[in-house]
């Protein structure tokens, strides 16, 4: 493996993130100083670095296109580059010395020095948190000669704190550094993949909402297990008896080379996790619920449709685990002008009510949020007027019927423009919307053609609109 130096220093904290962020989606130097918060000198710096270090392994280089920067790389460069590259952040060695501490109940920091090639202070640095931590949590250790530092006792507190960090290197498994990866392959007694073919009959058919981080924690509730005995799930199987035995039904049927200790637990959180409907982490929980009716006194929303608010609550949730544990796990950024409206609104709620979340949870939120008041205010829309310049429409027309049918809500009133053009004013009186195929007025909405879906966009920007402007 090719050290990480370049220009003389080694490639930074920042330089990682970078590789984290370009690793999954392109992003301008704005966005990413929303992620990394640096200065934006800082990250075009980190970026020369980081292409000096590509051309060393003869690698593609980040590319610009116009304020994007991009990582182009095909699958077997991309496996090139991360087995070259060995740079932690800090949060990546302070997580690697807890976490390797505890699985294996012995740690040596010379040796640890050398595995991470960081120096004496940098690791004394990172290790001095893990020991704060411990000792926050009663958890204890001891020095034994000639071995290091020796495990003696591990609160609950650390049990699940070692648990929600093992989990971030199951969500990051595919861009995992050498010594990350390393250190996951050496705790887990099974290959991910193959794993996860037998938990997806078993998953597939529990009529569970499926996520990332619910699976990374049934990856690290085994390991959990068979560190420490894994945890007490308070359940009342009584409360749903057929649900309970259809889990362990499925999982011990699909669950071969599972631990018998393992099968339980495993049946014992799939059926506490229905019913905390997708959610682990309890103040994550009431964060989350807060957030929500905080969202919905700012936006005058009443997300009476339980669906879309239990889609938002699992976005809202997966965004604050996120940023809580730093995870750069990032979607393909789609950029619309309705979206960005949302977002701008969105960023004064986060300031205001002091709520702080990763730029791509931002969008996704603001992708269910136009969704929701899109379906709350396209019900106050009553009557629309289409106009045609050269046509012969009555109200048993296939085009009417078929629009009626497609939006039931709306009362569709289609006529030729001829006898309308003068007297727009008073039609607007009669009629929410009006569309035209030809310009009569600064009051109509002027379409090329007229399709279902064209009038659709046409009420659903009406409906976002009048959502947004609420007061």
């Amino acid at each position: 493996m090719i050290t990480c130096i370049v220009g003389g220093g080694i490639m930074n904290t920042t330089a990682a993130n970078i590789l984290k962020i370009l690793s999954q989606s392109e992003m301008s130097v704005d966005d990413m100083q929303l992620y990394l918060e640096v200065e934006k000198s800082s990250i075009i710096k980190s970026i020369l670095q980081f292409n000096e270090f590509l051309k060393s392994i003869n690698l593609p280089t980040i590319e610009k296109s116009e304020n994007l920067y991009s990582l182009n790389l095909s699958n077997q460069q991309m496996k090139t580059l991360f087995n070259n590259f060995n740079t932690l952040t800090l949060t990546e060695k302070i997580d690697y010395l807890y976490i390797k501490f505890i699985a294996t109940g012995f740690l040596n920091l010379e040796k640890e020095k050398e595995n991470l090639d960081i120096s004496r202070s940098t690791i004394l640095r990172a290790f001095k948190t893990v020991k704060e931590t411990f000792a926050k949590n009663g958890t204890t250790y001891e020095y034994v000669h000639g071995k290091g530092l020796v495990l003696k006792n591990l609160s609950q507190i650390d049990k699940g704190t070692f648990c929600k960090k093992l989990m971030i290197f199951f969500i990051e498994e595919d861009i995992l550094v050498p010594s990350r990866k390393k250190l996951l392959d050496s705790i887990k007694k099974f290959d991910t993949k193959e794993r996860m073919e037998k938990l997806y009959p078993i998953l597939n058919s529990s009529d569970i909402s499926i996520n990332y981080v619910m699976l990374s924690f049934v990856h690290t509730l085994e390991i959990c297990v068979d560190l420490f005995g894994g945890f007490n799930f308070k359940i009342d199987k009584d409360s749903n008896i057929e649900k309970f035995i259809k889990l362990k039904n499925l999982v011990y049927k699909h669950g071969a080379g599972f631990n018998d200790e393992y099968k339980k637990q495993l049946v014992e959180f799939l059926f506490s996790f229905s019913y905390e409907e997708g959610q682990m982490d309890g103040t994550l929980i009431n964060k989350s619920s807060k957030f929500i009716e905080d969202l919905k006194k700012y936006f005058k929303l009443q997300m009476s449709n339980k669906d879309l608010y239990r889609l938002l609550f699992n976005k809202v949730y997966l965004s604050f685990f996120k940023f809580e544990n730093n995870i750069l796990k990032i979607s393909n950024l789609k950029r619309d002008k309705a979206q960005l409206k949302i977002l701008e609104k969105l960023d004064k709620f986060l300031e205001e009510y002091s709520y702080k979340m990763y730029l791509a949870d931002k969008y996704i939120i603001a992708f269910v949020l136009k969704t929701i008041i899109i379906e709350e205010n396209l019900s106050d829309i009553k009557n629309v007027l289409l106009l045609f310049q050269d046509a012969v429409i009555n109200k048993k027309s296939a085009f009417n019927v078929y629009l009626k049918r497609y939006i039931p809500t709306v009362n569709f009133d289609v006529e030729p423009i001829l006898f309308y053009q003068r007297d727009v004013a008073t039609l607007k009186k009669n009629y929410d919307i009006i569309i035209s195929d030809s310009k009569i007025s600064y009051d109509s909405i002027l379409i090329d053609s007229y399709s279902n879906i064209k009038i659709y966009e046409i009420l659903e920007n009406h409906a976002l609109k009048r959502g947004l402007n609420k007061e």
